[in-house]
């Protein structure tokens, strides 16, 4: 009989041990699936991002060109187009939290920059040719000063996100969270030990 109670108690102890093991497996496989989605979602908005920041140049000799023209009062060549878009952004606004807080809120804050100007742009479009002269001219060069305060933020913004899509899952933030409690066990051990 004893020999079959320590059976029992060992077949008990390895259930548990592989039940055990086996969540432990499916949680970290979890966290390395959510690491996976957060870097490819980092890549793609910074090269949706990026797409619009290398248009800077042009859109600031754009901008300087209509200010000179609505200076002299002469014709703008402004003509309807369609209102773009962010397809990356848009799919799925919500999976920006998967890129934690201070992304997040970069991220969030580009849009809504981008949304803003665009917004901005599209009167200036529509409406320049029953603008008053200084409404115009102080219209573009809040359009102008948009770009020009936002450039760097924008692109310490897409350099921050390249360089997070290139962490490997042992940088991640679950990995580095377990190694510093696990660190912590030790020193508390360490301390206790003395």
């Amino acid at each position: 009989m004893a020999d079959g109670g320590v059976t029992v108690v060992a077949a008990v102890i390895a259930a548990g041990a592989a039940v055990t093991v086996a969540y432990a497996s499916n949680f970290v496989a979890e966290q390395y699936r959510r690491h996976l989605d957060s870097t490819g979602w980092a890549s793609a908005i910074a090269g949706e991002l990026r797409s619009h920041a290398e248009a800077f140049p042009l859109l600031k000799a754009l901008f300087a060109d209509l200010l000179q023209r609505a200076e002299k009062k002469e014709p703008l060549p402004l003509y309807p187009i369609p209102m773009p878009t962010d397809p990356v952004f848009d799919s799925d606004p919500g999976k920006v939290g998967l890129l934690g807080a201070q992304f997040a809120g970069e991220v969030a804050f580009a849009y809504e920059s981008l949304r803003a100007f665009r917004g901005a742009f599209f009167v200036v479009i529509e409406h320049h040719k029953g603008m008053d002269p200084e409404q115009l001219t102080g219209r573009l060069r809040r359009l102008s000063g948009m770009i020009h305060d936002n450039e760097a933020r924008l692109w310490s913004l897409i350099n921050g996100l390249n360089a997070y899509s290139d962490l490997g899952f042992s940088k991640s933030r679950f990995v580095d969270s377990w190694m510093h409690r696990l660190h912590f066990r030790q020193r508390v051990r360490s301390r206790r030990e003395q």
